[in-house]
């Protein structure tokens, strides 16, 4: 199967987030890997940051966990500054939510993924994603997105009620 290239992901909804290879005896395994170029801070990758923090703090990045020959590669920086970049950048943006993030950070430890997140660490995660870090703070965030979408909630109430002719008194 053909590796996953983040660089082209216009919705992160859809995309599956794996790598694939394949075991010895032939069985497929899944492992979930970036390149820093296909770093798009979309919530799937910012999990996959919170999850390997310990080894991005030591200054490593993830390994893609296959075989291939030693190859010497010239670098333009030291091989720990994007990995220090990626999760400074992740703990920056933490730090402009409630408490710095710790109920995502918990739950991210305690092995939650981005379907059993809790309501709360959901929306902290939704908050953190994007291309840069929201100008708004997390509170006046929530309170927007809140009302665009009870706005959003009347206005399909009322389309509905014209469509079954229902009439209030």
């Amino acid at each position: 199967m053909a590796e996953l290239d983040c660089r082209k992901c216009k919705r992160w909804k859809g995309c599956p987030g794996k790598w694939y290879s394949y075991t010895e005896n032939g069985k497929k395994a899944e492992k979930e890997w970036y390149h820093y170029g296909e770093i798009r801070w979309c919530p799937r990758q910012i999990l996959w940051i919170l999850d390997h923090a310990d080894i991005f703090r030591a200054g490593d990045w993830v390994t893609k966990h296959e075989e291939s020959g030693e190859s010497k590669q010239l670098h333009p920086e030291a091989y720990f500054v994007k990995a220090g970049i990626a999760i400074a950048e992740v703990e920056a943006r933490l730090e402009s939510t409630p408490n710095q993030g710790e109920l995502l950070i918990t739950q991210v430890e305690d092995g939650r993924t981005l379907s059993n997140l809790s309501p709360g660490a959901y929306e902290i995660l939704m908050y953190i994603k994007g291309k840069g870090r929201k100008s708004r703070d997390f509170n006046t965030w929530k309170r927007e997105k809140d009302y665009r979408y009870s706005i959003r909630n009347r206005m399909q109430n009322a389309e509905l009620d014209k469509k079954l002719n229902r009439v209030y008194p």
